[in-house]
């Protein structure tokens, strides 16, 4: 599913619409690790799949939904054979359009995995049809393709427990603080200038992003840091040293270090796994 991202990075329309069964076969596991261009949503009727978003490796089943925000690193690990439902991309200025702040906050802070009814995953495929058919009609309409999608994700916002619970004031910050990060992290990586950009104290950032992601914003920070460095890592004509640089970390000592703390690996254990992956 990831795996399109190259075909994809920039969209010929605003909203594009995959069949899983279709596309699965053709796409290498596990794909490497990228940052879309855009939004998706993986929607699962049949089978499962586990894809890795940032940190996190998810495993997506059947009746559920995946969404996956512009800017994050992810990667396709694992598709089962059976695998069927739709995968849906759209650009965050079409997403901006549809949904308010609140409802982006809901969405993307609540947990990335969503459960449907059997009943509301069956309305779900039928609609994606019609986007389909719309979206690769002769002459499509945006605006109709608009409304299918708005009617889309107003039907998971109703049909979810957990999006249907109001947001709390660290939930909206640990959003915004993922945000800034995600835009900020080659030139900023203290807390400070995060805190200060949110107009709060350092100490009141640290505690509402430990309770709404069980990690200090100082950790979240690194791991961003280091997922952009596996990403330089596949560029096999970057010296290790030049991607610590790159990466504004003036000692590759204390980078390699860092890396190897949060992954496992050093750097180069890392890259020596990638190629394998290649020439598999």
């Amino acid at each position: 599913m990831s795996g399109m991202s190259t075909d994809h990075e920039v969209l010929k329309t605003a909203i594009q619409i995959h069949d899983i069964e279709k596309t699965s076969g053709f796409i290498k596991v596990p794909t490497p690790l990228h940052r879309p261009e855009f939004n998706f949503i993986v929607h699962v009727t049949r089978g499962s799949a586990k894809q890795q978003v940032d940190a996190d490796l998810v495993s997506i089943k059947k009746h559920e939904i995946l969404f996956v925000r512009q800017g994050n690193v992810t990667s396709l690990q694992e598709v089962s054979p059976d695998a069927a439902g739709q995968m849906i991309l759209f650009e965050d200025q079409t997403l901006n359009q549809l949904l308010s702040k609140k409802e982006l906050i809901k969405l993307f802070s609540a947990n990335i995995i969503i459960h449907l009814s059997e009943e509301s995953s069956a309305w779900l495929t039928a609609l994606f049809e019609l986007l389909r058919l719309e979206l690769y009609s002769p002459n499509p309409n945006l605006g109709i393709c608009f409304s299918l999608l708005q009617a889309g994700l107003q039907k998971i916002f109703s049909s979810s427990e957990e999006l249907s619970k109001s947001i709390n004031r660290s939930t909206e910050l640990t959003f915004n603080f993922k945000e800034l990060v995600y835009k900020h992290y080659l030139q900023h990586k203290s807390v400070v200038f995060y805190a200060s950009e949110l107009s709060v104290s350092e100490n009141y950032l640290h505690r509402c992003i430990k309770e709404t992601i069980g990690e200090s914003p100082k950790e979240w920070i690194n791991k961003v840091c280091v997922l952009q460095s596996q990403l330089l890592l596949q560029d096999l004509t970057k010296s290790i040293s030049e991607i610590s640089f790159e990466l504004n970390y003036g000692d590759p000592s204390y980078f390699g270090r860092l890396f190897k703390k949060i992954t496992g690996l050093t750097p180069s254990e890392y890259r020596i796994a990638f190629m394998q992956d290649l020439s598999e």
